[in-house]
């Protein structure tokens, strides 16, 4: 398996809203996106607004992984992730590069490599099962439906490099409980995602603690959120690939 491969699987590895509006003498108002969006943003915010978050770090221990994850995200498209004492992995929104390269699968020390470009939109499929993308790209309504034990509204994001997401949030909590993608490889469709529970108030953020994800149905794991910090100072060299590196990851 390619290296990039390798460790991205590895890594896998609003929200809703009550909208039918109690007032006497008016018609119950119907679902729209713009709503459910709206209502997600008031559940996620803790005495503030979701425009006003601008970054995120979010620390995970994933059952399939032998190191802590630290994920940092400055919205809408940028990242970087570090694999503790493994990698570390930059998405500038245009390119992408290990600027500490994974050891090979033997454990062959590598040297820092850009990653190819047909790799980038799982990049930013990370960043939208991170964070949901409804609030920084068009959101579509698609009804709802019983998922993860509740009610919850369907809306369809479609990402900028085309992968379509699917999110899932509670009726009543107006949080998401569930996040599916639409990924095509070698023409082969898959379905990856993540459920989430057990929200926590982190600093100002409404986050889950406790995090399922899967590549394949039959390959479900948990992930444990360590620590979630927002609005973190994040300077432009944290997501800056340095021009020495000229090499493609095979």
């Amino acid at each position: 398996m390619r290296t990039f491969e390798r460790v991205h699987r590895l890594s896998m590895s609003a929200m809703a809203v009550t909208l039918i509006v109690m007032v006497p003498g008016c018609k119950q108002s119907a679902p729209t996106a713009e709503r459910i969006v709206a209502r997600a943003a008031s559940a996620m915010t803790v005495g503030g607004e979701i425009e006003d978050l601008q970054t995120l770090r979010i620390r995970m221990v994933y059952a399939d992984h032998e190191y802590p994850v630290i994920t940092e995200i400055s919205r809408p498209n940028r990242m970087r992730t570090e694999g503790v004492g493994n990698y570390v992995l930059v998405f500038d929104g245009e390119r992408a590069a290990f600027l500490e390269s994974p050891p090979a699968e033997d454990g062959t020390p590598q040297d820092p490599a850009l990653v190819d470009s047909r790799y980038l939109r799982d990049l930013e499929l990370d960043i939208a099962f991170a964070f949901p993308a409804f609030f920084d790209y068009p959101a579509e309504y698609l009804g709802s439906e019983i998922v993860e034990g509740v009610e919850s509204h369907k809306l369809s994001v479609t990402l900028p490099l085309g992968v379509r997401m699917t999110y899932f949030v509670d009726t009543e909590s107006h949080l998401p409980v569930r996040v599916l993608a639409d990924v095509t490889v070698d023409g082969t469709e898959y379905h990856p995602g993540r459920a989430f529970s057990d929200y926590e108030d982190w600093g100002g953020l409404m986050y889950p603690r406790t995090v399922t994800y899967w590549w394949m149905p039959d390959g479900v794991e948990t992930a444990v959120v360590e620590s979630v910090e927002v609005d973190v100072p994040l300077g432009e060299d944290r997501f800056s690939i340095p021009d020495s590196i000229q090499t493609t990851m095979p």
